[in-house]
């Protein structure tokens, strides 16, 4: 069993405990960055170290980086009890759509696999923190654990949706946020290469 899954009630706080708060970042754990300087270090992050699924997850990340790609560096996956159901990366432009993040297309293949509308016994991993109409195949998904890895700009992501929207919903996902350098690094990369493309 991941240590990660094992544990994330120490990592993380349930939406529903503290309605109190004006502002769903209460609900992100956002210290769990002990030493997250992981890349080409020996001193790892201790979370990362012991949890196969976030190891193997960036180890996956960073086999994509170095692939040419014209795609944001968005990976994502969903787990279902422990076992890895469905992988996907950005197609946005590959089809020329900006509907196709990688949450929505891996969150689709695994209700596929399922054969269900809602993926409550899941836990959804993304290099990136979902964007607010992933964030709303989340909520409507009901998928309970989210994890990222980079956080969005103010505004822009799950963590930026309103009080009133959870309330509304009378449901909200656990949120986990783990920095690691391998995801700032990755998408640093791609932009300053996009930079260097249209300059």
């Amino acid at each position: 069993m991941s240590e990660f899954s094992k544990n994330q009630n120490s990592y993380g706080k349930k939406a529903g405990s503290n309605r109190k708060k004006n502002k769903t970042e209460f609900f992100v754990r956002k210290n769990i960055k002990l030493n997250s300087n992981i890349s080409n270090s020996s001193a790892e992050n201790p979370i990362i170290q012991t949890d196969p699924v976030l190891f193997d997850f960036l180890n996956k990340l960073k086999n994509l980086v170095l692939q040419e790609n014209e795609e944001i560096p968005s990976l994502t996956r969903i787990y279902h009890k422990e076992e890895l159901i469905s992988e996907t990366f950005n197609e946005v432009e590959k089809e020329s759509d900006s509907f196709f993040h990688s949450e929505i297309l891996c969150i689709r293949n695994a209700k596929e696999k399922l054969k269900t509308r809602y993926l409550v016994d899941c836990m959804l991993i993304t290099s990136l923190e979902p964007c607010l109409m992933c964030a709303g195949t989340i909520l409507l998904s009901r998928i309970p654990k989210v994890v990222y890895l980079l956080p969005a700009k103010q505004g822009e992501g799950i963590s930026s949706l309103s009080i009133e929207m959870i309330y509304s919903r009378n449901f909200f996902p656990e949120l986990f946020y783990i920095p690691t350098e391998i995801s700032k690094n990755a998408f640093k990369s791609f932009f300053k290469a996009r930079r260097k493309k249209f300059n």
